[in-house]
């Protein structure tokens, strides 16, 4: 679980309750069915017209993905590097091809992509030129993923204030005669755009920056290993190739150190963000 996504969450929707309470506010005047409805449903349906079918249905899982946070893989990446350059020192590069093929061993796919061209004989520069490919495409994926959360955000307070000249219609509606209906309209105008806001700026535009932010993490990593077999590629010594790389441990995570789990030899799958 990313801790600092769930108490981010927490502290910013339990700050606006509690210091509605401590002026005498009642938690359950803020919450109104049809002001949610106009708010949640509209920003909902504006997106359907905005993005593709593909797209809003990785939406949920997506919003799921900023309260878990992605296992960093990086020191045990770089040692299994390591010991592919060794490997390659030792029995040349074919002996990569049956290294990363051997039974029980998880392999980040995007390392095996790299190491199979290299066995393959194929020049460093085109390595990096298809790899770099791999990670450009990746990206623009998550971009256009991403990107519903700005559009969430944008079409929230915008339904909000939809929702803010329903509730006034309402009023003029019901005139001084119905005290009740006055209320009720005026509860409208005003929650649709604390709704709206809210929304946008305590969950939305955050998750996007940190979604941006992992993103930024996987190109890292990914760089690393692009970096790494084209060394191999090269025949760089493996305890150069250690030092060479040795830059990229600050991106390990301290969980995953502290956790010493068993033996990982690459990532199987490795995502970021």
């Amino acid at each position: 679980m990313d801790i600092s996504s769930i108490l981010g969450f927490i502290v910013g929707f339990g700050s606006i309750g509690l210091g509605y309470m401590m002026d005498g506010g009642n938690l359950i005047a803020l919450w109104m069915l049809s002001a949610f409805v106009i708010t949640v449903g509209g920003s909902i349906g504006a997106l359907f017209v905005s993005c593709n079918p593909r797209d809003l249905i990785r939406l949920p899982g997506m919003m799921l993905e900023v309260f878990f946070k992605p296992k960093s893989a990086i020191p045990a990446t770089i040692e299994y590097l390591v010991l592919l350059a060794t490997k390659a020192r030792q029995g040349g590069l074919l002996s990569l091809e049956k290294e990363i093929d051997a039974s029980g061993v998880a392999v980040d796919p995007f390392i095996k992509r790299g190491v199979l061209m290299v066995v393959d004989g194929t020049d460093p520069e085109k390595i990096s030129d298809v790899l770099n490919n791999d990670i450009y495409i990746y990206e623009t994926d998550r971009t256009t993923a991403i990107s519903m959360f700005d559009s969430f955000a944008a079409f929230a307070p915008a339904f909000g204030m939809v929702g803010t000249i329903v509730g006034l219609i309402m009023t003029l509606q019901a005139g001084m005669e119905s005290p009740d209906m006055v209320t009720k309209a005026i509860g409208v105008a005003f929650i649709t755009t604390l709704y709206g806001v809210l929304l946008a700026n305590s969950f939305f535009i955050p998750a996007a920056t940190k979604l941006r932010a992992r993103m930024t993490m996987y190109r890292l990593e990914k760089e690393m290993i692009i970096e790494a077999v084209c060394a191999i590629r090269n025949g760089i010594n493996p305890r150069m190739l250690k030092e060479q790389l040795s830059s990229y441990y600050i991106l390990g995570s301290k969980k995953q150190q502290q956790q010493q789990e068993k033996p990982l030899r690459g990532v199987k799958g490795s995502k970021a963000a």
